[in-house]
């Protein structure tokens, strides 16, 4: 008899244990923070990719812009709160936690064009506005030697890139030395057929660093910005360029950046909206801001 009463409080007990698992279960399950990615407090990061500037309404088109336009675009920017930022304040805030603007954006040319040094750069100035400005090697080689100049075509020169990555307002990144094409039998930084990947790296390694050292040389600055040749490349070139030491990578995909300090891989594949003409700047930034 004794047994069987130690049996019933034995189960008693299990019955009690069960029932008060499976309600500290459903109240943990109920009032869980969610695990999935909420980014809706995330700081979100549009980055405009601009290319040439000219004044000629003929020469306007998808990557070309009147000086006109790009101005509205930054007053458009300063009356809704959106402030330039440089890849290296992102850099801070990830990795030493300093403080972004509340409403960061980042402004982004590519090629080097010498449009940026006439028409871009006084604004800069003008407005305290900072600007991404990667350059391609072998443009800017060609026309430092070059006395041809003329501002519908022609490149920056190294003098000119050392005034302007003294200046404050500008940051240079390496956009290739050489692979800036599509017609010489391989597109921008993609792999040709046939090639192994030790052929690749070689390849990528000896152009990207060709210009990294002539940048260091000419400004005294070791970029760590790396800008896709018309956003062409291939699953291997990011373990590549992040192996040569670069920290940031811009492509053309046209999204908008969540900065996330947990999983800084986003940084290797920072997405930019290029700005086309023919569009008001209230038009081109509702549609990527909203």
């Amino acid at each position: 008899m004794i047994k069987y009463k130690k049996l019933i409080i034995n189960i008693t007990i299990f019955i009690i244990l069960l029932f008060s698992l499976i309600f500290s279960f459903n109240y943990l399950y109920n009032n869980a923070t969610p695990c999935y990615n909420d980014t809706s407090n995330a700081i979100k990061l549009p980055i405009i990719m601009y290319h040439h500037i000219s004044k000629s309404s003929a020469r306007l088109n998808d990557f070309t812009i009147s000086p006109e336009q790009f101005e509205k675009d930054m007053l458009y920017l300063k009356e809704n709160g959106y402030e330039t930022i440089s890849v290296n304040q992102l850099l801070n805030y990830v990795y030493k936690n300093e403080p972004l603007p509340e409403k960061p954006i980042m402004i982004t040319f590519d090629d080097g064009h010498e449009s940026f040094y006439e028409y871009i750069y006084p604004m800069l100035k003008q407005y305290n506005l900072k600007a991404v400005l990667s350059i391609v090697g072998s443009f800017t080689d060609t026309y430092t030697q070059n006395e041809d100049h003329n501002i519908n075509y022609s490149y920056l020169t190294w003098q000119q890139i050392n005034e302007l990555a003294d200046s404050g307002y500008v940051e240079i990144g390496n956009h290739t030395y050489d692979l800036h094409s599509i017609d010489k039998g391989r597109k921008g930084c993609s792999k040709n057929n046939g090639e192994n990947i030790e052929q690749y790296r070689n390849m990528l390694t000896k152009d990207v660093m060709k210009l990294q050292d002539e940048i260091l040389n000419y400004t005294g600055t070791n970029t760590k910005v790396f800008t896709y040749p018309f956003g062409k490349y291939t699953k291997e070139t990011k373990e590549i360029i992040k192996d040569l030491g670069f920290t940031a990578i811009f492509n053309c995909e046209e999204k908008i950046n969540i900065i996330d300090k947990n999983n800084t891989d986003f940084l290797y594949s920072l997405g930019r909206f290029n700005r086309p003409n023919g569009i008001s700047s209230q038009q081109f930034f509702e549609n990527i801001l909203k």
